[in-house]
């Protein structure tokens, strides 16, 4: 009967409509076939009979006023319990004396007041405590067994405290009043008809446990809050793990409570005012009026981050479930700051600069400072790449040192760093100032003193530039920094993309200009002092673009260098020159000039080989030409091809001495034949 009570204090609803009911029809049937039983095994030793309407009536009784008092009890108030189970005392107490008047005997009944009052007083007591014991201690199996033993203490009380106050005196007796079998028959069976009302109660209560047990169990394990509203907005059911990830003790959250009284011990928890719960309960109360659910995150204050889902119930009510995405949403973080960030430097990388670039294009101008170290490639290539791994990381700690907060650092690849920012000019320069002067200081990397150096190219974007445009621009005055020298910088001028844009037109014609025969060879006449007898002819080569006109060398031979294209364009010299001697009469000679790029090319001694050999020239009539600074980068390896060079009996000249290093050091150590002076040396 206790068990039932507290389903039904539990339930919510027609739910708790139909265990009051159930409660109380076992509980008024078990109270009444205990009484009817008890009365049965009464023996006046006079002929008894029952009225079988008031026998009736009490029994009514009995579970009407039984299903009023749980009602009672399970309602509001701390008195509610107390109140509940006087009232069911009561109708203990009804169906007792009703069931006393349905009692027919041959006698004459006389009753004793005192007892009469005491067991009244005693039966309302005990129930009222029974009740109030089993809700206030619900949660503990002793509660559970206290206010069974209260309950059973307040109706044997009312029995046996009313049958004392129960007097027969007997009167002439007539043997056909009572037939003793049948009533021995009639008390079996309402014992086994009330063993039956009780076992379909303790089965249903048994299975609803079970059921409830396990329910209990999912709702305990499971990861995500769980809270169920009722339409009026009670609480209904509500998990642990909804106050473990507010930081609350199971006690705070319970059902029964209110969606105010709900979310205040959450929002007290959480720090929030006045304004804000009000706030939050009218969402509440807006997500469960709505057709469709409903999803958001908050953050906590203990850094907690919950995404907070609430379905609405078609038949009223919501079901809100609670889940920590703390770790996912670290998660995407990380992946998201993976996806925009260098692992390496931990630098902003490529794609972050592009998205930067158009942030800071919506908000206005912006600078770029496109930055290129100086002697990283020999840092990798002499230590190795742990060391230039290192290298990177520690000069990107020192650039993001000179930035200001709004300044941006980004590794765009390799060595390639850059800045994005929105400064003033001055700002600007001293910026790019302070990284070279700062990438120059050495490093001490695994023992190493490593040192290194920073080339800068700047350019602000103009109206209607992109991303890409902007990068050009840097990229073009960083070309112009390391041409004019390096640890510099230089800032993007006017004119400079198109100048670049008309080298690429240029380079591209340049790239068939060998098929097309668009090249030629002049020839400048080389004579011996004082004599001034003609020895030889110098070629030079010319370039006539069919739409340019006459392009000279100094306008396409860099370009023809930066693009690896001279090695072609020297083939054909060669071929062309050594054809050209071979018509001229011996000894006339024709020197040829070679690029550095040539020089390291392990073939440009069969190439020479090659042409000798088809024109059928002798080698002492060919003279190469090259450049001071030419033999001093790469000496070693140029030193072995000009000595394969050398061993073919071809002669080798310096062009251009006193413009470069203007060393003698040189001239011994790579033999040379002749020697050109250039005028601004005399």
């Amino acid at each position: 009967m206790v068990r039932l009570f507290l389903r039904a204090a539990t339930a919510r609803s027609m739910e708790k409509v139909a265990w009051i009911m159930l409660a109380a029809f076992v509980t008024g049937a078990s109270i009444w076939c205990t009484h009817f039983v008890a009365m049965l095994g009464y023996e006046p030793r006079l002929p008894i009979s029952f009225d079988p309407v008031l026998t009736i009536v009490s029994l009514l009784i009995a579970m009407a006023g039984s299903a009023l008092g749980f009602l009672a009890a399970t309602g509001r108030g701390g008195a509610a319990p107390a109140f509940g189970g006087a009232i069911v005392g009561l109708s203990i107490v009804l169906m007792h004396y009703i069931g006393m008047l349905a009692y027919r005997v041959q006698g004459l009944v006389t009753w004793d007041r005192s007892f009469m009052i005491a067991s009244i007083i005693l039966a309302c007591v005990l129930a009222a405590a029974a009740l109030d014991t089993a809700r206030r201690l619900e949660r503990e199996s002793m509660g559970s067994h206290g206010a069974t033993a209260l309950f059973f203490l307040s109706i044997i009380s009312l029995h046996f405290t009313g049958m004392t106050a129960f007097q027969v005196t007997p009167m002439l007796v007539d043997g056909s009043f009572s037939d003793p079998d049948a009533m021995r028959a009639l008390a079996v069976s309402v014992g086994c008809v009330g063993l039956i009302i009780v076992g379909s109660g303790f089965a249903c209560s048994f299975i609803d446990t079970k059921a409830r047990a396990t329910a209990a169990d999912a709702l305990a394990n499971m990861s995500n809050g769980l809270a169920m509203l009722s339409p009026g907005g009670v609480l209904t059911l509500v998990n642990e793990r909804v106050g473990q990830l507010f930081g609350l003790t199971p006690e705070a959250l319970k059902a029964g409570m209110s969606l105010r009284d709900f979310l205040s011990t959450i929002g007290e928890r959480s720090g929030w005012d006045e304004e804000r719960l009000a706030r939050v309960i009218e969402n509440h109360h807006a997500w469960m009026r709505k057709d469709t659910v409903t999803r958001l995150e908050q953050n906590l204050a203990s850094g907690v981050v919950l995404s907070i889902v609430c379905q609405p119930v078609p038949r009223g009510g919501a079901i809100l479930t609670y889940e920590d995405v703390t770790q996912m949403r670290n998660g995407q973080k990380t992946i998201a700051h993976m996806a925009f960030h260098d692992a390496l430097t931990g630098l902003k990388n490529r794609r972050m600069f592009a998205e930067s670039v158009v942030d800071f294009l919506e908000r206005g101008e912006v600078t770029m400072l496109s930055i290129d170290l100086d002697r990283f490639k020999k840092v990798n290539d002499l230590l190795g790449h742990t060391v230039g791994d290192e290298l990177l990381h520690k000069l990107s700690a020192r650039l993001e040192s000179c930035l200001r907060p709004d300044e941006l650092a980004f590794r765009l690849g390799g060595d390639e760093l850059a800045v994005l920012l929105r400064a003033p000019s001055e700002r600007i320069a001293a910026l790019a100032q302070d990284i070279i002067i700062q990438a120059a200081l050495p490093f001490d990397i695994a023992g190493h003193a490593v040192t290194v150096g920073c080339t800068i190219g700047i350019a602000t974007a103009a109206p209607g530039d992109d991303a890409m445009v902007l990068q050009q621009k840097a990229d073009l005055a960083l070309y112009s920094a390391k041409t004019a020298g390096r640890n510099r910088f230089e800032v993007y001028q006017d004119g400079m993309r198109e100048q670049e844009v008309d080298k690429r037109a240029l380079e591209q014609d340049l790239s068939l200009a060998v098929s097309l025969g668009q090249f030629e060879l002049w020839y400048q006449p080389l004579y011996n002092l004082p004599g001034r007898m003609l020895c030889g002819f110098e070629s030079l080569i010319r370039w006539r673009h069919p739409v340019r006109g006459l392009v000279p060398p100094i306008d396409f031979i860099p370009l023809a260098e930066r693009s690896g294209l001279i090695a072609e364009i020297g083939a054909w010299v060669i071929e062309e020159a050594c054809r050209q001697a071979s018509l001229w009469p011996a000894p006339l000679y024709v020197s040829v000039n070679v690029s550095a790029l040539q020089l390291r090319s392990a073939t440009l001694p069969a190439e020479f080989a090659q042409a000798l050999a088809r024109h059928r020239l002798s080698p002492s009539r060919i003279e190469i030409e090259i450049t001071e600074t030419a033999m001093v980068e790469h000496s070693d390896q140029i030193a072995m091809t000009l000595t394969s060079l050398r061993a073919l009996g071809l002669r080798i000249a310096m062009d251009d001495f006193g413009t470069g290093y203007s060393s003698l050091a040189h001239l011994r150590e790579f033999k040379i034949d002749r020697l050109k002076i250039d005028r601004s040396f005399v």
